[in-house]
């Protein structure tokens, strides 16, 4: 892992809607509720390596994985990973510039240590894409991606790792991540996504559990449910 940790740009975290590292703000409580949720239901039967998804872009599934991700480095080791290649956002949220990516690692140029940035004040590292590459489905059917994973299963720290993916029904890349994750949680958007695009991708993402759904960008203002539905007023 790197030895320095970065110190974040508090007023660029607002910017780009990354509450998760201030317990006290009101806006992070639906994280703090999913973060517990994640820890009792996925983490504590034994779940590492959880993958983030939706059915179609824009959804607000970076939303979610960027705070889920700060909100549980507060208080348990998290490793974040942004294999969504073809538009990597993380590290732009965090306003880090990686000079090494997770798509670096994957393509054989770098070590995935290298790729990993530690937050100062968070048990977090993240590891964020350089650049947006083409090439995403080659890069994740590589043998690289389930070595690194696996890495971080096995890890003594037992560290939960959340991990951006692409959208189902837009690229195949998420079948390549499922494969090596232990569970996916999908991000639901009120009044646009479909129940019928919702059965299809829990075909696609078969025999990897789904479990549960988040609904971002409610229409009625609802809190936190449980974890087959939460609700969350921002996207």
């Amino acid at each position: 892992m790197p030895t320095e940790a970065v110190v974040l740009n508090r007023a660029l975290l607002a910017e780009s809607g990354v509450f998760g590292f201030a317990p006290l703000d009101i806006r992070s409580r639906s994280f703090i509720l999913l973060r517990s949720q994640i820890l009792h239901r996925f983490h504590r039967p034994g779940g590492r390596i959880l993958a983030v998804t939706s059915t179609q872009p824009e959804n607000g599934k970076t939303f979610v994985t960027a705070n889920l991700a700060a909100a549980l480095s507060l208080i348990h080791p998290t490793v974040l990973v942004d294999l969504d290649l073809r538009r990597p956002r993380l590290a732009g949220r965090f306003g880090i510039t990686p000079s090494s990516g997770i798509d670096d690692y994957l393509d054989g140029t770098a070590a995935w240590p290298s790729t990993g940035t530690r937050i100062a004040g968070a048990d977090l590292t993240i590891h964020g894409a350089r650049e947006s590459r083409a090439d995403s489905a080659s890069l994740l059917a590589a043998p690289r991606l389930a070595v690194f994973l696996t890495a971080i299963r096995n890890h003594p720290a037992q560290p939960i790792c959340i991990v951006d993916t692409p959208p189902v029904l837009v690229l195949d890349d998420i079948m390549l991540i499922a494969r090596n994750v232990d569970a996916v949680l999908m991000i639901v958007e009120e009044g646009r996504t479909r129940g019928s695009d919702i059965a299809q991708a829990l075909r696609i993402l078969s025999p990897t559990p789904v479990i549960g759904s988040v609904l971002n960008k409610s229409l009625t203002g609802r809190s936190v449910r449980n974890m087959d539905g939460y609700y969350y007023d921002k996207g």
